[in-house]
């Protein structure tokens, strides 16, 4: 085993949970994945050192859709697809509140 320090200065989970029983879940709407999608897309395109992970349940289904911003434990919660600008603003004004140097070390291939 390594333990190394995360080359991403900040990484992006959007729920895109389904559960095959029936019962609700937050990914069950389309929205995070087209979030997942379009971000991607535009967080490449301006190099940016973002991590983006489509994953399972992140726990608070009622607040959902959820998006979570690691390390700087951020949660973005009932997102929609209108919501793009307002989470790209965001995530831009993380990056810039990193200590100086810090998101030029990390890897710039978001993905």
């Amino acid at each position: 085993m390594r333990i190394e320090a995360t080359p991403h200065a900040l990484h992006l989970f959007f729920c895109t949970n389904t559960r095959g029983n029936g019962e609700k879940s937050c990914g069950d709407t389309p929205d995070t994945a087209i979030l997942a999608d379009q971000l991607k897309q535009r967080f490449k395109q301006a190099k940016l050192p973002v991590r983006i992970t489509r994953t399972a349940c992140l726990g608070p289904c009622a607040q959902g859709p959820n998006i979570m911003c690691y390390p700087q434990q951020v949660w973005y919660q009932d997102v929609k697809v209108e919501d793009m600008a307002a989470i790209e603003t965001s995530v831009n004004d993380i990056l810039a509140s990193l200590p100086k140097g810090l998101s030029a070390n990390m890897d710039p291939k978001p993905g």
